[in-house]
């Protein structure tokens, strides 16, 4: 691909290794770019606590280090002593990021956000900037934002009603690397856990309390029978309570989470329907993604806050709007053994359609490309945003204080 030496790219993203639906989507382009056309770094830091919050971001994960490792990644850690979310630009406390990081030393960076304006990419005003948004916190219209990767329309509509730069904007989705367990190990995984013989509802997610949604175990209490079951791989300790209170313990199996790709593909292919739910919904889901390419028919429900996940499950899914309506499609699955096949086959067909790996790296790849021989469209434009924004910083803090608990 390349004609001339390759673009040095600086992946940067705190907690960036751990194993994040955000963080999986950069190392995972990461990993897969043309190394011929890019000279690829990754610079991450573990964990570290919140000032103003008691939400504490996921650390480093060994499975996706050694995964980058593999891809001959060029790893540089920093650290982090604190951030400071009272601020609206979250800074870093006791960090010695500008020691690792030099931002002559690179033609692009890129990195994965909640949308507003955030350090330490406030500091950086030089170098383009590739920001893939995976939340909807906010806007940043900074001069030197080259190009604004959304990974939902529906995202990207939402960012620009808020006042950001359309012209600007990129359309892409996960590229997803899907690992496949084998048999074996599929058989496995059903005898440690006594489901042979099952129909078997369950998806995975991270243990945060903050997004933990009734409505699956609600809707699976309605329609479980004794052949009925169950399979949550990590999640809130509220699912473990409320499924005491519906009395479902016969009935449901929790997992511990593990982040190796082959032990979740063997968890996904003993599934019949990945049932999801999530407090505030999804912009575009790496865990649905993954369901898809298992061709499991997903079911998931609408939220006040983010409904991308609407659109990127095309026909591969219902997202319906009520417990009653949720409980309905689990159990037309369960019994209607055409209609299951149906949505089997449309949710094989979608992640083809949306999720291919080769398909949406070459898509990045393209916007990397343009936006290195051309950083910096409609200049004028982006002169008069930046200076509207420092305008109005008021704004801005109240776009962000909503978002801290679910923060990327």
């Amino acid at each position: 691909m390349a004609k001339h030496a390759p673009l040095r790219i600086a992946f940067v993203k705190f907690g960036g290794l751990s194993s994040g639906g955000t963080e999986k989507f950069l190392q995972t382009v990461a990993a897969n770019l043309d190394r011929s056309a890019f000279n690829v770094s990754y610079i991450y830091c573990d964990t570290a606590p919140y000032i103003g919050s008691g939400y504490r971001h996921a650390g480093t994960d060994t499975t996706r280090k050694a995964y980058l490792e593999e891809a001959d990644v060029k790893l540089l850690e920093f650290s982090v002593g604190a951030k400071d979310v009272r601020l609206p630009t979250h800074d870093w406390v006791d960090t010695d990021f500008w020691d690792v990081f030099r931002e002559d030393d690179f033609d692009l960076i890129f990195t994965g956000r909640a949308g507003h304006p955030e350090y330490p990419f406030n500091r950086i005003r030089s170098t383009p900037i590739i920001d893939s948004l995976h939340l909807s916190a906010g806007v940043d219209n900074q001069f030197n934002i080259s190009r604004v990767l959304h990974i939902s329309a529906w995202s990207r509509e939402k960012w620009v009603s808020a006042g950001g730069d359309r012209s600007r904007t990129e359309l892409v989705s996960h590229p997803i690397e899907l690992a496949t367990a084998s048999p074996s190990a599929v058989e496995r995984f059903k005898s440690a856990h006594g489901l042979a013989s099952k129909f078997i509802f369950g998806f995975h997610q991270r243990a945060a309390e903050e997004i933990f949604s009734p409505v699956p175990l609600t809707a699976f209490a309605q329609v479980a029978g004794p052949d009925d079951h169950f399979v949550l791989l990590g999640g809130a300790a509220a699912y473990r309570d409320q499924a005491r209170e519906l009395g479902l313990e016969e009935n449901i199996t929790f997992v511990d989470y593990n982040s190796d790709p082959v032990f979740i593909s063997a968890f996904l292919q003993s599934l019949d329907v990945y049932a999801h739910g999530r407090a505030d919904g999804e912009v575009n889901s790496t865990a649905m993604a993954e369901a898809l390419g298992h061709s499991l028919p997903v079911v998931s429900h609408l939220s006040p806050i983010n409904n991308g996940h609407v659109e990127c499950l095309g026909m591969g899914g219902v997202v319906v709007g009520s417990t009653r309506n949720y409980a309905e499609e689990l159990k037309r699955l369960k019994t209607d053994a055409d209609y299951y096949e149906k949505r089997s086959t449309a949710a094989q067909a979608r992640f083809i359609e949306n999720y291919d790996l080769e398909e949406q790296i070459a898509r990045i790849e393209k916007v990397l490309l343009q936006a290195a021989s051309d950083p910096y469209p409609r200049r004028l434009r982006r002169r008069a945003l930046q200076m509207k924004a420092a305008a109005n910083p008021r704004r801005l803090v109240q776009a962000t204080r909503a978002q801290i608990s679910t923060h990327t």
